[in-house]
């Protein structure tokens, strides 16, 4: 699978050229995974960035009604990301992410992600500000989750 054609289709690269998303396809590794592998664990280190280049996962968080159960709180297709807060804070994984099919992922390291940003700001601030929006959905669609009841 082409890695500079995957970050051209996500959200996370809109606005980049190609000689800038060639510079940044780089940092970025390959990973393949079967249908119901574990691919993050909740409360494991954070220290990569994944882009689903072909697949489907599904995120889920442990129950807060009951702390042995998991609950599906997303599903997450093609070009979409996940393991974000990784490159703001580096903490803990805040849910898991198991294979909902076969899937296929780009994915790049903590350190290398905010060492290329940093030589490259400008490819960094147009990743950030893609971040911000990618984010910013997300807690949108929670607080419209909220208000409706689905929590």
């Amino acid at each position: 699978m082409d890695n500079i054609n995957t970050l051209r289709r996500s959200e996370l690269c809109f606005g980049l050229n190609d000689n800038e998303l060639e510079m940044l396809a780089a940092i970025f590794h390959s990973r393949q995974v079967n249908r119901n592998e574990i691919i993050l664990k909740e409360g494991e280190p954070s220290n990569d960035l994944y882009i689903i280049a072909r697949g489907r996962v599904k995120i889920l968080m442990t129950s807060s009604s009951n702390p042995g159960d998991m609950e599906k709180i997303a599903t997450l297709k093609d070009n979409e990301i996940y393991g974000e807060f990784a490159l703001l804070d580096g903490s803990t994984r805040s849910a898991s992410v198991i294979a909902d099919e076969d899937s296929f992922f780009l994915y790049a390291d903590y350190l290398d992600f905010h060492r290329f940003m940093e030589e490259n700001e400008h490819i960094g601030f147009i990743i950030m500000k893609n971040l911000a929006k990618i984010l910013t959905a997300k807690l949108r669609k929670t607080n419209f989750e909220l208000r409706n009841g689905a929590y």
